[in-house]
């Protein structure tokens, strides 16, 4: 594969590999944009599961348009097989990036890099999508601290009605982060991905995996998923923060009603260092539902009614001696209310006036704390407006590769005509090999040297545009006594090329989190009006 072209891509070199295919690293040719390419596995395919697999990869991932997922460029299927060009991120798998790089991650280092990671797989939860092998190798963190999800080729898209690949009671999946009901081949749906979340964050704080599969063998980590509380990672790693040990306890508990219901509630209780203790009934507060229910035992019919007559029997007792007590006390108010001084009466009058401003001050201050403390919606629309800002960011900076590369197809080529009596004269050609771009707004710089090198002039011609494919021819003519010139392009403007793949997509990507922010916006306003 290296060394050959696929689509407008020259391979260049070997980035990993797996029982799958290979990934490779690749450039376009025009664009000299680097991209990851993954091959199927050449004895895979004619494997026609692998290949629906395969192929749901590129389906999932072009659906998915999130600053934290790697982004679909393109899908080939050819004769020589079955590719995916994906978009390139320089750094390291989490798992690499935790035993090479930097060991045992400290808490805000952590939670920087989950709170992405959260972001994205609740991007594709709300889209009906179920990862399904999330561990520290699906996820990469590029040099600039940004995390990527990849590898959705085994991901359960919720709302296709469409048969399923996987089998009944067939595991899908790595077994080291794999929730009870995935070991049991149960159906999944986002819970299971939040628990294989869980032992994701255990991992990233301790620096190792809860299980060792190297001692264990794969059927007893089977046994201790199904059977055992995930170790405690303060057991690992004591400097784990206390609330951090209990939000992992929660997120990987071995019912899915039990643990937290999304990522956006697994987020919030990070953010807020809370472990909230949310009552999952079915009744419907959660937004899974379980049928299959364990009902409690019912006490035979005859022995209940006997401890509701002796129930009642107690009641009555208890009543009656509360009636008499409490007209005793009323009594005791009254006399004393009847020998009060005016002294009593305004000491006890200021107190109460004293004891209203304070709990109106607590009532303001309950206000406040209200007004500081976040909605999920402010705090997901602070997670948007960064996602925002990082995608204009990026955006500007692709502007400025393409046209840097668009420009370098401007060639400008020069011969000196005559340099007699000081008088220099240079024909000058500027070449356009685009054939898919004009340019405007072109300058070129001819400079005059002495023998030293030294600037003697500068001269600076500009042309109004050049269409694609086009040649310009002009001359200059100078008077000056100079050893030396050189020739050369400072700035061009490109205008009417061709869209450019990442361009189109972050432009997308923006247009939807832009949607997102007006809307959420409007319901955070319409929520204050209401509190109003």
């Amino acid at each position: 594969m290296i060394g050959e072209r696929i689509l407008n891509y020259q391979v260049e070199k070997l980035l990993g590999e797996g029982g799958v295919g290979q990934v490779y690293l690749a450039t376009h040719i025009q664009l000299g944009r680097k991209v990851a390419i993954k091959v199927l596995n050449p004895a895979l395919v004619n494997h026609q599961e692998v290949k629906d697999r395969f192929r749901q990869e590129a389906t999932t991932l072009s659906s998915l348009q999130h600053l934290n997922i790697v982004t679909l460029y393109d899908y080939l299927e050819n004769e020589k097989g079955l590719f995916l060009i994906m978009e390139y991120v320089e750094g390291h798998p989490l798992d690499e990036y935790l035993q090479k790089v930097s060991g045992p991650l400290n808490e805000k280092r952590a939670l920087d890099i989950f709170y992405q990671i959260l972001d994205g797989f609740a991007y594709a939860h709300a889209r009906g999508i179920v990862h399904r092998d999330i561990k520290p190798s699906n996820i990469l963190i590029g040099l600039d601290g940004q995390a990527k999800i990849l590898d959705f080729g085994i991901a359960k898209i919720l709302k296709n009605d469409k048969p399923a690949m996987t089998k009944a009671g067939a595991r899908v999946g790595t077994v080291l982060y794999m929730s009870p009901e995935q070991v049991k081949g149960e159906n999944l749906d986002a819970r299971s991905d939040i628990y294989s979340l869980g032992v994701t964050l255990w991992e990233m704080l301790t620096g190792k995996s809860p299980y060792n599969e190297n001692i264990e063998t794969e059927f007893t980590i089977y046994n201790k998923i199904l059977n055992e509380n995930l170790p405690k990672a303060k057991d690992f790693y004591p400097s784990v923060p206390d609330y951090l040990q209990k939000i992992i306890e929660v997120a990987a508990s071995k019912n899915p009603n039990d643990r937290y219901q999304s990522c956006e509630e697994l987020k919030r209780a990070l953010m807020e260092k809370v472990t909230p203790i949310t009552q999952k009934t079915t009744q419907g507060s959660s937004t899974y539902t379980n049928n299959n229910i364990n009902t409690a035992n019912t006490t035979p019919a005859r022995s209940r009614i006997d401890q509701i007559q002796a129930s009642r029997k107690r009641s009555y007792t208890f009543l009656y001696v509360l009636f008499f007590f409490l007209i005793a006390i009323v009594g005791y108010l009254i006399v004393l209310e009847i020998n009060k001084t005016p002294k009593e009466t305004n000491n006890e009058l200021a107190e109460n006036v004293d004891t209203l401003n304070k709990k109106e001050n607590k009532k303001e201050e309950k206000k406040e704390e209200k007004k500081e403390k976040k909605s999920e919606d402010e705090l997901e629309l602070d997670s948007l407006e960064r996602q925002q800002t990082k995608l204009e960011e990026k955006e500007k900076e692709y502007q400025k590769i393409l046209k840097s590369e668009l420009n370098k197809s401007l060639i400008v080529a020069d011969q000196l005509e005559s340099d007699e009596m000081g008088e220099y004269i240079i024909n000058i050609e500027v070449t356009n090999k685009k054939t898919d771009a004009k340019f405007k707004d072109i300058i070129i710089d001819i400079v005059f040297l002495d023998k030293s090198k030294k600037e003697l002039k500068k001269v600076e011609k500009e042309i109004a545009e050049i269409n694609e494919g086009q040649k310009i021819t002009f001359k200059v003519k100078e008077t000056i006594n100079a050893s030396k010139y050189s020739c050369k392009l400072r700035s061009a403007t490109p205008v009417e090329f061709s869209k450019n793949e990442a361009l189109d997509s972050l432009s997308k990507e923006k247009d939807l989190l832009k949607d997102r922010i007006k809307d959420l916006k409007e319901k955070i306003r319409k929520q204050e009006r209401k509190n109003d």
